[in-house]
């Protein structure tokens, strides 16, 4: 018996050590619940969290500018390219051809051109011909008419013959004709200088048009090289040799390396206190939540919901209110070499002091 009720004693101490270590246990997270729920009672009235938060940067797409044949790529998926750096060669043999066509397009208006020029010379040179014959005839009539005054005193005195004076009338006729006949010249050769600078500028038109043609021509060619139009990372390869590019047809992605930030979608009702220039902490999932600084430059001017294709409609009668998202501008106060490792579409947590 005594065995008995040592045993029991023994258990009931055990146990009673047992309820008390639980007790204190309780107690313990209890209190640390506590602790930790007061905590987060004081970070949500000091800080604005939201996990709803991505890193963005930049990304262009490269389109080709004219249609060919791929003739080579020198580009590999996620490789590093600088602004410059040749990315894909398309076949450029027809391109060449119509810039051979509108060289010698080029070369016949020229052709045509100088010889205008040439003919408005000769132009010149007949007009001021006509217009000294017309000085000589002029001069001949003045003598003419003078003849023809002196002669017909003359004849009305008898002091010349009849013949001798229809001579002298005859003369003053044919050189009133030959007057009038050059001033007709001189018109002509007037009208064929203005013709001939008419012409001129018509061609001088032309050359200017055969010389764009060729700029044109020249333009399309550089095309067939598709280059780095900056800096950045290109993503998956797409096009391969021998492929049929056409024009305005994506034929790489790039990311590029100039800027990074972070777009947080805060709701609604968070937003009241946020101003630009406040400080921000962010978290970034991927680098085993690995911190940042950075400081708030910017708010959407509306809701993400107003930016998507398909706006919610709320006029059907099943109305709810839901809580709205305002995209806020965060950007990284780390330096670029501290940020290599953040990559655009990252999840990030971003927690804002009031």
């Amino acid at each position: 018996m005594s065995e008995d009720n040592a045993t029991n004693q023994e258990a009931v101490k055990s146990e009673k050590k047992r309820n008390t270590i639980l007790t204190i246990l309780s107690f313990a997270f209890i209190i640390g619940g506590a602790i930790w729920i007061l905590s987060l009672f004081f970070d949500f009235h000091r800080y604005e969290t939201t996990n709803n938060a991505q890193v963005e940067s930049y990304i262009n797409s490269v389109t080709a500018r004219a249609t060919g044949h791929v003739a080579s790529i020198h580009f590999d998926a996620n490789q590093f390219v600088h602004k410059g750096d040749t990315l894909v060669i398309l076949d450029d043999e027809e391109y060449r051809i119509k810039v051979k066509q509108a060289e010698a397009d080029l070369a016949v208006a020229e052709g045509n051109l100088h010889s205008l020029e040439q003919s408005i010379i000769t132009a010149i040179s007949n007009e001021a011909a006509s217009k000294d014959k017309l000085s000589g005839d002029m001069a001949d009539l003045e003598k003419a008419q003078k003849d023809y005054e002196r002669f017909k005193n003359m004849y009305a005195d008898s002091a010349v013959t009849r013949n001798q004076y229809d001579q002298v009338v005859s003369k003053l006729q044919s050189t009133k004709a030959y007057l009038a006949a050059g001033q007709k010249s001189l018109l002509a050769s007037g009208s064929v200088t203005k013709q001939s600078h008419t012409n001129l500028e018509a061609a001088n038109a032309t050359v200017a048009r055969k010389k764009a043609d060729l700029d044109n021509a020249l333009l399309q060619l550089s095309y067939t090289r598709i280059i780095a139009q900056a800096d950045g990372y290109v993503g998956d390869r797409t096009i391969s040799v021998g492929e049929l590019i056409n024009a305005n047809q994506v034929v790489a992605t790039m990311v590029l390396n100039q800027k990074i930030w972070v777009t947080a979608n805060f709701k609604e009702t968070q937003i009241e206190k946020m101003k630009i220039g406040q400080e921000v902490t962010i978290t970034i999932d991927a680098l085993g939540d690995k911190e940042f600084k950075g400081k708030v430059t910017g708010f959407s001017p509306a809701t993400g919901a107003k930016f998507s294709m398909v706006e919610p409609d709320n006029s059907t009668g099943n109305f709810v209110k839901i809580t709205q998202r305002i995209p806020v501008k965060i950007d990284f106060e780390a330096s670029a070499k501290e940020l290599e490792e953040v990559k655009p579409g990252m999840n990030v947590t971003v927690e804002i002091k009031k």
